[in-house]
């Protein structure tokens, strides 16, 4: 059965998220205005078990592969709302993210009618303690290339205008994907972040805006949202960063970098 615009879908991938998602659940209930659906892809079946949630909207879990990625599990939701006939905006949003003002799936759908239907959108995203986090900002050349990002200021200052930037971050991404020329999917290949610098990147390249919102903020609460090792953490994460050293910046800067890992990795050993 399809579904229509105007409005928001949610995208949720989870891991061992499953405190996480109540908590979100609790906070989506409590919006002034709903979205058209919510959409959970279960990347732990095997070792986490089903998701089971009372929500009063439409809601729908897809199984996913044990230990897939956010890109894996992105591009399945996506290529569900594709099947589907969804041709509005998407949501996605971490198990971990909260929720403090029950307007803000509101604002945020009056604010993104004005926007080009090819626009990524990135919220503001707070820390429990009320500081902002680094998910937006610009990439420049040289070594230290994501040196500039947004910071305490633009908050402090009440900057009510979007940002021009050229990464948002996935954990509160805002997507049209029937809107782009080319299937608007997320790259496989990076497993743990770096991914939404790369689909950012990827989609600036085809004319799509990037744009960073300071005047609508959701709340953080990093490492409750997927219950993993930090040796996995930190495997994944590095094959991710690596590849897009690889895809995005020069050589000279790959090769310092990888060298950078490799003596970092060496120290740790003892």
């Amino acid at each position: 059965m399809s579904i229509k615009s105007p409005g928001i879908v949610v995208l949720t991938i989870a891991y061992h998220s499953h405190k996480a998602l109540k908590t979100l659940a609790n906070d989506l209930a409590l919006q002034e205005e709903h979205p058209k659906k919510w959409i959970v892809v279960n990347n732990s079946p095997s070792s986490a078990g089903e998701i089971d949630l009372e929500i009063p909207f439409p809601f729908s879990v897809i199984v996913g592969d044990e230990g897939s990625g956010f890109s894996s599990g992105c591009n399945r939701g996506l290529d569900l709302l594709m099947r589907i006939g969804w041709d509005g905006w998407v949501w996605l949003l971490n198990p971990d993210i909260r929720l403090g003002d029950s307007s803000i799936i509101k604002r945020l759908r009056l604010f993104i009618e004005s926007l080009p239907l090819t626009s990524l959108v990135g919220t503001a995203v707070i820390n429990p303690e009320g500081n902002l986090e680094k998910s937006a900002g610009w990439i420049d050349s040289g070594l230290n290339f994501r040196r500039r990002k947004v910071n305490q200021t633009l908050i402090n200052s009440n900057q009510q205008e979007p940002i021009s930037v050229d990464w948002v971050s996935g954990c509160s991404m805002l997507i049209r994907p029937l809107s782009h020329f080319k299937k608007a999917r997320f790259e496989a290949s990076l497993p743990l972040y770096y991914e939404d610098m790369d689909f950012c990147l990827r989609l600036s390249k085809e004319s799509s805006p990037v744009i960073w919102l300071p005047f609508i903020s959701v709340i953080h609460s990093r490492g409750e949202g997927s219950q993993t090792s930090s040796t996995r953490r930190i495997r994944l994460s590095t094959c991710s960063y690596i590849r897009f050293l690889q895809r995005h910046r020069p050589g000279m800067v790959l090769f310092l970098r990888t060298l950078r890992i490799l003596a970092n990795s060496l120290l740790r050993l003892p």
